[in-house]
């Protein structure tokens, strides 16, 4: 599954399948299509897809598996103008109980295809090959505002909310809420500077604190991957050439060890041999929560301010980090098994670092309760 925050993919007394080996990318003759084994990891896909000019709909992080990505729906920072990466799904090679191998597409076991595509992951089989549909992304603007007076956060968060969700769908934005800061990461698609500056201006953000701010343009998809992950502004591309490997161009067991435990690395590769290797992603352990904001449902300012000030209170050495997308995205709500394309109007997710200290461990579990508590009844 490899996407699973809540850790559904690595449950106790269960039965891991790896499938991180079953990699390919075979890209059709007119680039239209490429059939991909389901085990590959987003920064290699790419890395494949980029050296023949082609794009697809994924998220940013790099170390994240197609298939669980997929399982959960397909969220990315291009979704309210193209939709979720499923909504980009041709078809899928699907491995039944039964030990049957079977196509899964809009034709055939139509069932299947819409159940693999935002139920959840290895729930319906295994899927070892996604037909995904390619496109050229256009060259587009980024957006990076940071905050850097926690005072200034509560009306930036609720300013976002009231904002972020019913502007242009070509903008779609990310608001980053920590303990003392706050950060705005925005992908214009194919949108100009100037349009991109003009969202931003009506959008009332500005106005709070002093923020500084990165508008820039002309940035390709790699480029703008990057932009708050490394880089704050679109960069030449042959600048952008020589960074994306580090960032993306992943093997198959991409993660630093964590301490003394051991690790499964057998016949690591690459997609794209002849550049750099990306350095190990940092492990760490996690108290994850997440909630759909929906239309009918929307919080009131109060609410996102008691929210902020919860994850204010918390010590720095939880790291915590309020990771909130704006919605509003477009494509058909009954096209596959992913539930919330109708009502979502917001997705706030929050991760706590955990420690190996029980009695703090236990104060970041309550605080994680607590907030469900608080907020579930408004949200739903």
């Amino acid at each position: 599954m490899k996407y699973s925050f809540l850790a559904y993919s690595a449950l106790n007394d269960s039965l891991v399948i790896d499938i991180s080996h079953i990699d390919h990318v075979n890209m059709a003759e007119e680039k239209l299509s490429a059939k991909v084994g389901a085990g590959i990891r987003l920064g290699p896909l790419y890395t494949v897809l980029a050296a023949a000019g082609r794009d697809w709909p994924g998220g940013i992080c790099p170390t994240v598996g197609l298939s669980g990505f997929l399982g959960a729906g397909g969220f990315n920072m291009q979704m309210r103008q193209t939709g979720l990466g499923i909504d980009h799904v041709l078809s899928a090679e699907v491995v039944l109980a039964d030990g049957r191998t079977v196509t899964a597409s809009a034709d055939e076991n139509p069932d299947l295809f819409w159940a693999i595509r935002g139920g959840g992951g290895g729930t319906y089989g295994i899927v070892v090959e996604w037909t995904l549909r390619l496109s050229a992304f256009p060259r587009s603007a980024m957006v990076l505002i940071n905050w850097n007076d926690p005072n200034t956060t509560a009306d930036v968060a609720n300013k976002w909310i009231g904002w972020a969700p019913d502007t242009d769908k070509a903008l779609t934005t990310q608001l980053n809420v920590k303990t003392n800061t706050s950060q705005l990461i925005g992908w214009c698609y194919g949108c100009s500077v100037d349009k991109a500056r003009a969202l931003v201006d009506a959008s009332g953000l500005l106005a709070i604190g002093t923020p500084q701010v990165f508008i820039s343009g002309n940035c390709s998809s790699e480029n703008a991957r990057m932009i708050g992950f490394g880089a704050n502004e679109c960069m030449p591309d042959e600048q952008v050439a020589k960074l994306a490997p580090l960032a993306l161009n992943y093997p198959q067991q991409p993660f630093a060890r964590i301490a003394n435990a051991s690790q499964f690395a057998w016949g690591q590769t690459l997609q794209d041999p002849s550049a750099p290797a990306a350095q190990p992603w940092p492990r760490i352990v996690r108290i994850s929560k997440s909630f759909f904001l929906q239309r009918s449902r929307r919080p009131a300012p109060d609410h996102i301010a008691d929210v902020v000030r919860r994850i204010q209170a918390l010590p720095p050495a939880a790291s915590v980090w309020g990771e909130w997308h704006s919605w509003n995205i477009a494509g058909n709500a009954s096209s596959s098994a992913f539930a919330w394309r109708d009502e979502a109007y917001a997705h706030l997710e929050f991760i706590v670092t955990g420690s190996t200290d029980k009695q703090v461990e236990d104060g970041y579990l309550a605080w994680a309760e607590d907030l469900e508590n608080y907020l579930r009844p408004v949200v739903g």
